[in-house]
């Protein structure tokens, strides 16, 4: 595992040291980029009162570039190297380290498309367009529908843009239960000038089977999106759909106001999620955020109502 980057630079160039990988020399298109989100919370759960907290929302810190393997050759290195951690806990939740481990891969770049190599989000988890307005805070769609997934062991295929619109995605996943079928993600992925699309199929991934649609219409003004799923529990064969839909407008120059719902029993019987929300742009890179989800389910013990208020830093 990488335990640290050290960036040196030496006659003009960025020599990249990773801990038990050699070094790297490289000429071209570094950038260390990162998030830092924060969030106070109010949690109201039936029966059981309402507690107060202070929570991480996926802050991360990367490092990713490329460089061609000779000036008049198409074929390119590229890499991706980051890490999650928790300035509130002091550690990645749920991992004993400091450090957890998100999209870290290296990969080959040509006109033919582009074969990377590593740990990914899978080809359906991309597929939702950024559909999901709350993504990385507590009304994410995670909560709702199946196929968020980030994977080990992981090998993809991403062909080019035909006539700069379609391409599809390639996933194929060792299964960590050397019994099992390896798991399987496909994609066709559409971007147009008037409204984006994808479908997306999981194949025996983590036991289930999905088909994922989704929609996005982004206007200069609002952003309308849609996703509608189906997942299959190979273990019990009971298929379950559900769906998102989202909303957001500019509110003024800076603020965004944002609405969603999603709602599926693939998580929680009988689930639905309904939540507002408003980010204010303090200057590049710095919001404001804030919202209110309702989490509902015919049992008692999952009903909540989240208010939050936040800072994200982007850098």
């Amino acid at each position: 595992m990488i335990k640290r980057i050290y960036s040196f630079v030496i006659s003009g160039k960025t020599l990249f040291c990773l801990m038990f990988l050699g070094c790297l020399d490289v000429d071209a298109n570094n950038n260390f980029y990162g998030r830092i989100a924060i969030d106070a919370q109010s949690i109201s759960i039936d029966n059981n009162g309402t507690k107060s907290d202070i929570a991480n929302n996926e802050s991360k810190a990367g490092l990713k570039g490329s460089f061609l393997f000779s000036e008049s050759s198409n074929l390119e290195f590229i890499y991706q190297i980051e890490y999650g951690f928790d300035p509130v806990d002091g550690k990645a939740r749920g991992d004993d380290g400091t450090l957890k481990q998100r999209n870290t891969f290296i990969g080959l770049q040509t006109n033919f498309g582009t074969l990377f190599a590593g740990t990914h989000d899978s080809a359906l988890k991309k597929s939702q367009l950024k559909v999901d307005l709350f993504n990385d805070v507590s009304a994410d769609i995670k909560n709702i529908l199946h196929g968020e997934n980030r994977l080990e062991e992981f090998i993809g295929f991403t062909t080019p843009k035909y006539k700069d619109s379609i391409s599809a995605t390639f996933n194929h996943i060792k299964n960590p239960l050397a019994s099992g079928a390896n798991f399987k993600s496909y994609s066709i992925n559409y971007f147009g000038d008037n409204y984006q699309a994808a479908f997306a199929v999981d194949d025996g991934m983590k036991g289930f089977d999905s088909t994922r649609l989704s929609v996005l219409y982004p206007h200069s003004n609002f952003r309308l999106g849609i996703i509608v799923q189906e997942t299959k529990n190979l273990s019990t064969g009971v298929k379950k759909s559900g769906g998102v839909i989202s909303y957001s407008t500019r509110v003024q120059a800076k603020g965004t106001l944002k609405f969603q719902h999603a709602s599926s029993s693939m998580k929680i019987s009988s689930g639905k999620q309904s939540t507002i929300g408003y980010d204010h742009q303090i200057k590049q890179g710095l919001k404001f955020f804030t919202l209110f989800s309702k989490l509902q389910s015919d049992r008692a013990n999952k009903n909540r109502n989240i208010f939050s208020i936040g800072l994200e830093y982007k850098f």
